[in-house]
């Protein structure tokens, strides 16, 4: 009876400690999560089992035993509440945790498809309010992803959000960025929420939460993660090179959700937001109504995008200076009249309203075509000889204006903003504009 009860599996009515065994929940690569019961309480409780042929992996072992100081120091109410630890006769380890009774995210967007953006602040930011108390202990989780996400009813008629399985978080020190528990070469984490820095096999820190929180926020937006692919290696290529997917090309929201999407993706984690609380600040900014009625009118619209002529093969030099061309055209396009309202790895888009009435659209347009004319120069110089090809596209088109925090008007969403044909138009290396542009300006 007892081979039986104790097998690879653990048979209901097998012990740990003070709980028995009631039946599988969950069969993971590493151990094994069980629904058992407290026989000294008569709660239910779950219970996670390493399986037997790790318990030789010294390596495992201590990911296991970090998992259970890491839950147990990270007491909030929107982290899975960790009751008791210990070892089966045999050597494995066991953790002891609360029992949510509820489904995972990724089951309830199967159930419910997408949210609208209230419905999902209302999701994301407990997630977020965990991983600021993760990260203000040293600890990167490092798998954030629907099925990692608890939810059940709440009190308030809402649902009450739980950030689940630490079992490969790892504890940061910022002063040597990371102590690791992972063999070197191994990527650790889910393919579709993997920030660059992990599939490069880099140092992660908070903000490689924050990239995967992005994707939670897409998915939880649109139904769908922000990118997929026919495999792995297609999926990383795509987390590592792809422009950040906006949210607005396949749902109505806000186009304000797009920048907070885009800039939790960006690829270089000094582009992200620096924690979670820096990216709830923009997330409920971004769904907080705007100070006046937005209104339709015709926009101004820059995009400019720098690639290297050789592609994945282009070396360091050329992904700097691609980097540093974007950085002055950040700084130097609002000296031109533009903001910039979407960016990306490789490219930014600009706009501008233009006034009503001819005469003050001809002479806003003006006055932004010396600009960008004095600029680029200056752009250009920037990836001179490091196989960098720069391209650029000015036009005038359809935008959703409303008044900014200031009261000054911007441009928020609407054709001009749309990446298509006017964007692709250019091809070639230089700036280029579209005949609205030019129209009524002397050549």
């Amino acid at each position: 009876m007892s081979t039986y009860l104790y097998g690879e599996e653990l048979a209901p009515g097998a012990r740990a400690g003070g709980y028995r065994v009631e039946e599988v929940r969950h069969r993971g690569v590493v151990a094994v999560l069980y629904r058992a019961v407290d026989e000294r309480a008569g709660a239910q409780v779950a219970l996670k089992v390493m399986r037997p042929q790790y318990t030789a992996s010294e390596s495992a072992l201590r990911r296991f035993e970090q998992e259970s100081r890491m839950l147990e120091q990270l007491a909030h109410p929107h982290i899975v509440r960790v009751l008791e630890s210990g070892e089966l006769r045999d050597g494995r380890p066991w953790l002891a945790m609360e029992w949510l009774e509820g489904r995972d995210l990724g089951a309830e967007l199967a159930a419910h498809g997408p949210f609208s953006p209230q419905e999902a602040l209302r999701l994301v930011e407990p997630v977020a309010l965990a991983l600021g108390a993760a990260h203000a202990l040293g600890i990167v989780h490092r798998d954030v992803k629907p099925q990692n996400v608890m939810v059940r009813p709440g009190k308030d008629g809402g649902l009450h959000v739980t950030l689940l399985d630490f079992g490969i978080a790892k504890l940061v020190d910022p002063g040597t960025h990371a102590t690791a528990l992972t063999s070197t070469g191994v990527v650790v984490g889910t393919p579709l929420a993997m920030a660059p820095e992990q599939i490069l096999h880099g140092p992660v820190d908070a903000r490689t939460d924050v990239y995967a929180l992005g994707v939670l926020l897409y998915q939880v937006l649109t139904g769908q993660p922000p990118f997929s692919g026919g495999s792995q290696s297609e999926l990383e290529e795509l987390h590592l090179h792809a422009p950040p997917p906006a949210p607005s090309h396949r749902v109505s929201v806000p186009s304000a959700l797009d920048a907070v999407v885009r800039r939790c993706l960006a690829k270089r984690p000094a582009d992200r937001y620096a924690d979670a609380g820096a990216l709830m600040e923009d997330l409920r900014r971004a769904l907080t109504p705007s100070s006046g009625p937005a209104e339709r009118t015709l926009g101004l619209g820059l995009y400019l995008r720098a690639r290297p002529e050789a592609g994945d093969a282009a070396d360091d030099a050329a992904f700097d200076a691609l980097d540093e061309v974007l950085e002055a055209a950040r700084e130097g396009l609002p000296g031109c009249g533009l903001a910039i309202v979407v960016e990306g790895a490789d490219f930014l888009l600009a706009a501008t309203p233009l006034p009503a009435g001819e005469a003050g659209s001809r002479e806003r347009r003006r006055e932004v075509l010396e600009a960008l004319k004095a600029l680029w120069p200056e752009l250009e110089r920037r990836v001179a000889g490091a196989g960098v090809q720069l391209q650029a596209a000015l036009h005038v088109a359809e935008a959703v204006v409303e008044p900014g925090p200031a009261g000054a008007p911007r441009v928020v969403d609407g054709p001009l903003l749309r990446q298509g044909e006017w964007t692709e138009g250019a091809g070639q290396a230089g700036l280029h504009f579209s005949r609205e542009v030019l129209e009524g300006l002397k050549a």
